[in-house]
């Protein structure tokens, strides 16, 4: 199917890939922004991250070996770069998520400097500390964190799609490194 683009009241677009339904096993078999829910002993299906489970709730999110470049990476193109706010033309609070490089815009990188004046001392992503990570906060709608929290939505990423969320957060925690 051909993707479908909503508009954001900022400009932004997200991009409504529709892989629905499609058969799956695990997790990394559903294109961000779905994900993989199980039906028991029988292959899952995939559905929209927005109504997957998370692993607490019976679905088949595995956050155990998370890659930045299979897991993580896809979440920031399909949410966060399509829709032109964090692109490389348009970088919003001067950060580009588009790959190659992403890795290396974040980790122990400073926030904008409207960001840090709001928020000091905080980089973008803290290895191993998610919640000393700016786009952890952001993406959590943690109240610690500078300006609108992200994705640009009337929810953050943890509430939208849990199971993206809890793969940034993996990712974070294992150390953030560039895979």
């Amino acid at each position: 199917m051909l993707p479908v683009l909503l508009a954001l009241g900022s400009g932004c677009t997200v991009s409504d890939l529709n892989y629905a339904q499609l058969s799956c096993e695990r997790a990394i078999d559903c294109p961000a922004p779905f994900v993989c829910v199980g039906r028991g002993t029988q292959a899952g299906v995939c559905v929209p991250a927005d109504q997957g489970v998370s692993t607490s709730d019976g679905g088949t999110c595995d956050t155990t070996t998370v890659l930045f470049s299979r897991d993580v990476q896809p979440i920031f193109t399909v949410r966060c770069t399509q829709g032109g706010c964090h692109s490389p033309s348009s970088p919003a609070g001067d950060l580009n998520l588009a790959a190659p490089g992403t890795v290396s815009r974040l980790v122990n990188r400073p926030t904008s400097p409207d960001c840090n004046a709001a928020v000091p001392n905080v980089v973008r992503v803290k290895p191993g500390e998610p919640n000393n990570s700016m786009i952890w906060r952001k993406t959590s709608d943690d109240p610690r964190k500078c300006f609108e929290r992200m994705p640009l939505l009337p929810n953050a990423l943890s509430q939208i799609a849990p199971c993206e969320f809890a793969k940034l957060e993996a990712w974070i925690r294992l150390g953030a490194p560039d895979n």
